[in-house]
């Protein structure tokens, strides 16, 4: 029975609402475009290939940068592996992996960073034998990324620019909510999927994000939560940049991290991860992931989703569906996220389509009026448009929420992450 946690800055909206309706709950500074709107018959193809020629000629990276050095990109399960290759019984192996995601990433936010004391004698201090010192000062316990920018918005959003060692730029957003903040979590550089309103995929796929990495995007946030004061984190929603079906294997690892009780201690239930669709990976993610999922739907039929989402060409509506009704473990449900572009995909018939698509599954309709994006062709609908959709969509008996805008004015809204770093580079000579 349970649900995806959603920040109180979601706010749960049964039917006609007042809610504002100008982006979904996260944003970027582009303006929104005076294009006419957009029928079915119209809709966007931009695809992989319409990428600017200089960023699609470049090869994507399927590996992590140098992924298993850090301390972070290890959970209690792998360092307890790597601890039985350097010589420790299994036992001895799992007692001191749980020794150190304890001292390394359990302590008070602030006591996170730079890094945890980490040499032979915080380690024998532990009570950790010597045997596992050498392999365990093998790995580098400093985060490994570093704040490039903040951008605060007029809301208190948080827009973060992350550096990582190689030179590549991530962004996750902080949110603060009443009860608790979220971070919006990123799982790759870049994105393969080219979806139509997302700035993110105009970008291409650089490379994958490794666990730690992932990992460091919380410890980097959840000290200056800490510092700014107001609620703490205790969501995470990964709708950062990236597909994280696409590196589903560093993800887990992350998760897992994320929600040990010795370590991070996030609830499961607060921890929500989204995909496009990838149908494939959605067995593998309900089996091993401590984590609820979101399913970017955005269209009620093949032919719309298909022309903004390229994934639909592979795996289309069908088979997510069957692929969630298959997998999907006894009293779960799933969270589909349906970004409402005005004229498109926002009429009430639309609303029928869609509630026909979710019958029969447990689930929640997340609305997302779309932010300003690639494409100035796509852009939220009228207030009254909105309601009319939210109300017909419940009147089938679909739970529905819609998001609110957060962190529109500083580029850190759903689909805009990494827009602002691409506006801004140079153009080439």
């Amino acid at each position: 029975m349970r649900l995806p946690e959603i920040p109180e800055e979601i706010a749960p909206i049964l039917g006609a609402s007042d809610a504002p309706i100008l982006g979904a709950s996260d944003a970027p500074t582009l303006g929104v475009s005076d294009a006419p709107a957009l029928g079915a018959s119209d809709a966007p193809t931009l695809g992989a290939s319409d990428a600017p020629a200089q960023l699609a000629a470049r090869p994507l990276i399927r590996r992590s940068a140098r992924a298993g050095a850090r301390l972070a990109d290890h959970d209690a399960a792998s360092l307890a592996e790597l601890l039985c290759k350097a010589g420790g019984t299994a036992s001895a192996a799992r007692a001191v992996a749980g020794k150190v995601v304890r001292h390394a990433f359990g302590a008070e936010p602030a006591a996170l960073l730079p890094a945890p004391a980490w040499d032979a004698a915080a380690l024998a201090a532990l009570g950790i034998g010597a045997w596992a010192h050498e392999a365990l000062l093998a790995l580098d316990p400093a985060p490994s990324l570093e704040v490039a920018e903040q951008a605060p918005s007029t809301d208190d959003t948080l827009r973060l620019v992350l550096r990582a060692r190689d030179g590549a730029l991530i962004e996750s957003v902080l949110i603060p909510g009443p009860a608790r903040t979220t971070l919006c979590v990123s799982s790759q550089v870049g994105c393969a999927r080219a979806c139509a309103f997302c700035e993110t995929g105009r970008l291409g796929l650089a490379r994958q994000l490794a666990a730690g990495e992932i990992v460091d995007q919380v410890r980097i946030a959840r000290a200056l939560a800490a510092q700014r004061g107001g609620a703490p984190l205790r969501n995470l929603v990964f709708m950062g940049m990236g597909e994280p079906f696409d590196n589903l294997g560093e993800v887990l690892k992350a998760i897992r991290l994320l929600t040990d009780p010795r370590a991070f201690r996030f609830a499961p239930s607060h921890v929500t991860v989204s995909t496009v669709g990838v149908a494939d990976k959605i067995e593998p993610f309900f089996r091993d992931a401590h984590a609820e999922l979101a399913v970017s739907l955005n269209a009620p039929d093949d032919a719309r989703r298909q022309a903004i989402m390229p994934v639909n060409a592979r795996f289309p509506m069908a088979a997510l569906k069957e692929a969630l009704a298959r997998s999907m473990p006894q009293g779960r449900r799933v969270l589909f996220e349906y970004v409402l572009f005005d004229g498109y995909n926002d009429a009430p018939e639309d609303a029928d389509l869609l509630a026909a698509y979710v019958a029969g599954l447990r689930c929640r309709v997340n609305v997302i009026p779309c932010n300003p994006g690639p494409d100035p062709a796509l852009r939220p609908p009228s207030a009254a448009r909105l309601d009319a959709f939210v109300a017909r969509l419940s009147a089938h008996g679909v739970t529905t929420l819609v998001r609110r805008p957060r962190g529109r004015d500083v580029g850190g809204a759903c689909g805009q992450l990494a827009g602002m770093a691409r506006v801004r580079q140079p153009s080439p000579a």
